[in-house]
């Protein structure tokens, strides 16, 4: 299944798996107060965060087959425009594929996080369908929430997510 996953090319973007030579590009991406708007841990302060976070995206994909991408410009080979994907999280005692999505500001607008998600529910339907998937997003998250929406993502309800209220996520066909 990790073939499936691992390296896959969109109209215009390459996702492939995190490796330990991107630990720059998370930290670029993730000590960005603008795009950590609406992290709960805020923006990364250290390279030994990116370099942790690293980690364990690369656990992910070893011991799991799949995780979040390192998302590339097609037309420009090595421009890390983002990250997301899916990720194995435990919510509400039930496993679950996380759909998330964090790109570089200058890229806003531009469609790559919907073509991304796109790809990767398509991917969990046709190849992990016994696992749920759902986008978990922060109720002032407009941006995110639009994508969700775009993607056929309906609300679900609202959680409380490692303390804080967020909107719940289901595809729509579910």
């Amino acid at each position: 299944m990790r073939e499936a996953f691992e390296r896959v090319t969109t109209e215009r973007l390459l996702l492939r798996a995190v490796r330990e030579s991107d630990v720059d590009a998370v930290f670029t991406l993730h000590s960005d107060p603008e795009t950590n708007r609406f992290s709960l841990t805020g923006a990364m302060r250290t390279h030994d965060e990116a370099r942790h976070r690293t980690a364990l995206w690369r656990e992910d994909w070893a011991q799991r087959d799949v995780g979040y991408w390192v998302v590339e410009r097609r037309d420009a080979p090595g421009d890390v425009v983002g990250f997301g994907g899916l990720r194995y999280k435990v919510l509400e005692g039930l496993l679950v594929l996380n759909l998330a999505y964090r790109f570089a500001p200058h890229t806003w607008g531009s469609g790559f996080a919907t073509e991304m998600a796109r790809t990767a529910l398509e991917l969990a339907r046709r190849h992990l369908p016994e696992v749920p998937v759902v986008a978990i997003i922060h109720p002032e998250n407009v941006a995110s929430v639009r994508v969700a929406e775009r993607l056929g993502m309906r609300l679900d309800r609202l959680v409380d997510y490692e303390g804080t209220p967020n909107r719940l996520y289901v595809p729509g066909d579910r």
